[in-house]
């Protein structure tokens, strides 16, 4: 049996390198996944009143669409609005198969000086994690049911 030769070997390995490198990359791209719920479009809010001038507590609605035939757990662990993150209460909606709710939550000591009134919500939906961005109207009134 006859030994290949180096320039043979050298030849094989420069073609071998971009088969493993596309193999390798590939795993970035199957991670991708759609959410079974999405968070979007306008959100509305409104300010609840407060005990003094330092209470800044607001209700923040948001429209939460499931498209899978079952019912879905949507726990929201950030919502970034100014470029300050804020924990929601309550964190965690239940949305039926095949629905869109209106869930509304609150934050406390919200502070709405920003200009930007886009917020980026992280959220869970069966142990995967998404982004989404939502637009809300300015200025943020008080809430006509307080």
């Amino acid at each position: 049996m006859n030994k290949p030769s180096r320039r043979a070997v050298v030849r094989t390995g420069v073609w071998t390198v971009p088969a493993v490198a596309t193999v390798a990359a590939a795993p970035a791209f199957a991670g991708t996944v759609t959410p079974p719920v999405t968070i979007g479009g306008d959100g509305e809010s409104c300010k609840l009143p407060g005990v003094g001038q330092h209470t800044k507590d607001y209700r923040f609605t948001l429209s939460l669409t499931n498209t899978t035939n079952d019912a879905q757990t949507v726990t929201i662990t950030s919502f970034t609005f100014g470029g300050t993150s804020y924990t929601p209460d309550p964190q965690t909606v239940v949305v039926p198969a095949n629905s869109t709710v209106a869930d509304a939550f609150t934050l406390f000591g919200f502070d709405n000086s920003s200009s930007n009134p886009v917020a980026i919500i992280t959220y869970s939906v069966n142990g995967s994690t998404f982004t989404a961005s939502v637009q809300f109207k300015t200025p943020i009134n008080p809430c006509p049911d307080h």
